[in-house]
């Protein structure tokens, strides 16, 4: 759940997670229309699926059964699991053209993949395995997932990095802010998940670790917390940690466009917001 964001859909559902099901059943040997409408027929292919796998055979494709239902795709692969990727469309910004649903993994398919990993602070190889998948999961009305942090990453790859630095600082890190993710934020990610739970312990900064080393911040406030903030919000602020009149009118202008109400307060929805690409 950290990491692996799956999203649980059910008889009833529309759009295309659905459609990426189905295309992903018809890979797996399962003869289903990939019609996007999660409808009776496609339940009963999934609890063939379930069936064959050995898993609860209860007609849903949650966390247990997205695993078992996808298959890692990239350059040079065909068929299906390739159309279930494309079928996303992975724009890159409004007015982009979609993606041709043609069942072959060139070069266009592994720069768009490549593109929805940097956007969620995956792993950037361009190749639609595990970890995508859960990411195109949670590609259904509703809330967003927040992006990950990996150990290895950089601000430059991942603009997110001296955010979550700051962050670990403001809970009690002793790591430089630098920009890069290193052993040493790794360290401080797992040192603080311990702090919070006793599994799902790693280096990555994910879904369980995001709501609770946020800080609600507001003008008047300074530290760590604020810097991290400042790192985030358009216009290049200088992360100076004080939460000054530019910072409070940089967090209105923000939230007013991206995140209302525009109250200059940075609580959770607002951070969810800068850390995701806008048009993503």
């Amino acid at each position: 759940m950290n990491v692996e964001p799956w999203t649980t859909i059910a008889e009833g559902a529309e759009g295309p997670a659905v459609t990426g099901i189905q295309y992903l059943l018809r890979a797996r040997g399962f003869a289903v229309a990939a019609d996007g409408v999660f409808g009776p027929q496609t339940r009963a292919k999934v609890i063939d699926l379930q069936t064959t796998d050995g898993i609860p055979a209860d007609g849903v494709v949650g966390p247990v059964t997205w695993p078992k239902l996808v298959m890692q795709t990239g350059p040079g692969a065909s068929g299906d699991a390739v159309r279930a990727v494309q079928q996303f469309g992975l724009v890159r910004s409004p007015g982009d053209t979609e993606l041709v649903v043609d069942g072959s993994y060139g070069p266009a398919t592994k720069e768009r993949v490549e593109f929805f990993q940097e956007s969620w602070g995956l792993t950037l190889d361009g190749i639609a395995g595990p970890e995508t998948w859960s990411f195109l999961s949670t590609l259904v009305p509703g809330p967003r997932p927040w992006p990950l942090v990996k150990q290895g990453s950089s601000q430059a790859t991942n603009w997110r990095v001296l955010a979550a630095q700051y962050l670990l600082r403001a809970h009690g890190a002793t790591i430089v802010p630098d920009g890069i993710f290193g052993p040493g934020s790794g360290a401080a990610v797992s040192a603080y998940q311990q702090t919070l739970r006793a599994t799902e312990i790693s280096s990555t900064l994910g879904q369980l670790d995001w709501p609770a080393i946020i800080v609600e911040v507001r003008q008047g406030d300074t530290g760590e917390a604020v810097k991290a903030l400042q790192t985030l919000l358009p216009g290049e602020l200088t992360p100076d940690g004080v939460f000054g009149p530019v910072t409070d009118a940089a967090v209105r202008e923000y939230q007013q466009m991206f995140a209302p109400p525009a109250d200059g307060i940075a609580g959770p929805v607002t951070w969810q917001s800068l850390t995701l690409r806008i048009f993503d």
